[in-house]
């Protein structure tokens, strides 16, 4: 099983739909991408306290930012947090979604590098 499973970007094809050059889209996706362990980690601080208002600004980020980019997967796995957030799930189930974020953000970091080895 490949740990890239369920990723694939069209660089091509994202890029003429944001209308914007494939090496300008791979720069700000990488920045993004670079950018989700901090994300994480004040998501991770978020639920050790309990602050819903700040975890749901955490989320909203990282699912505007991975809706614009088209990274599909991510912000799908992001929107079912996002949801139990919002309905005042416990905390045991937040664990379990913020665990399939920060593994679906690991494949992302790991997919962008093996983008960037190929050019």
């Amino acid at each position: 099983m490949s740990t890239n499973e369920g990723i694939n970007i069209d660089v091509k094809q994202v890029s003429e739909e944001l209308r914007i050059r494939p090496e300008i889209y791979l720069k700000i996706t990488n920045s993004f991408v670079n950018s989700l362990s901090g994300k994480l980690k004040i998501l991770s601080d978020a639920m050790s306290t309990d602050d819903r208002d700040q975890m749901r600004m955490t989320l909203h980020e990282i699912k505007g930012t991975a809706g614009n980019l088209r990274l599909r997967t991510l912000a799908a796995v992001e929107s079912v947090m996002h949801d139990a957030v919002k309905a005042g799930e416990p905390q045991s189930r937040l664990s379990q979604y913020f665990e399939a974020l920060r593994r679906e953000s690991e494949k992302l970091q790991q997919y962008m590098s093996t983008l960037g080895s190929q050019n």
